[in-house]
C-alpha cells in the first residue's frame, strides 16, 4: 500500500488540477455575469466535486471502484465539504481583508484551493477511498 502513495498523490494532484480548472472557469464565468463572488463560489464548487469524485474513483483510487458508489460518494462529498470549508475560509479571509478586485478573488481562490487540497487528499485516502 505504501508504494501506491506517490502515484496516488500525483494522480490526485492531476485530478485536482481538472477540478481547479472546472471550479475556476465556472467561478470566473459567474463573476463576469455579475454574480456575487461568494455565491459564485458556492455554485462552482459542487460541479467540481462531482467531476473529481468520478475521476478519483476510476483512476486515482481505482482499487475501490467496486465499492458502493452512493456510500462512497457521500463519504467523498463529506470529506470535500471539510476541505472546502477550510478552502472557503481562506478564500473569504483573503477577499475580506484585501477586497473583491478580480485579481484578489483569484488569489483567494488559489490560496484556499491549496489549503483545501491537502485536507481533501488525506480525507479521500483515509476515509472515502479506504481499501
Amino acid at each position: 500500500m505504501r508504494s501506491e502513495l506517490p502515484l496516488q498523490i500525483m494522480r490526485f494532484g492531476a485530478v485536482g488540477g481538472v477540478g481547479f480548472i472546472i471550479d475556476g472557469t465556472l467561478l470566473w464565468l459567474l463573476i463576469t455575469l455579475d454574480f456575487n463572488p461568494f455565491v459564485a463560489r458556492a455554485l462552482s464548487f459542487p460541479v467540481a466535486v462531482i467531476a473529481t469524485w468520478l475521476l478519483n474513483r476510476n483512476w486515482t483510487f481505482r482499487a475501490t471502484r467496486n465499492a458502493n458508489g452512493k456510500a462512497q460518494f457521500r463519504l467523498y462529498f463529506s470529506v470535500q465539504l471539510v476541505g472546502s470549508l477550510a478552502n472557503y475560509l481562506v478564500y473569504s479571509a483573503v477577499i475580506g481583508v484585501f477586497g473583491t478586485a478580480f485579481a484578489t478573488v483569484f488569489w483567494g481562490f488559489v490560496t484556499g484551493s491549496a489549503v483545501g487540497s491537502v485536507l481533501n487528499f488525506c480525507g479521500a485516502r483515509l476515509i472515502a477511498f479506504r481499501v
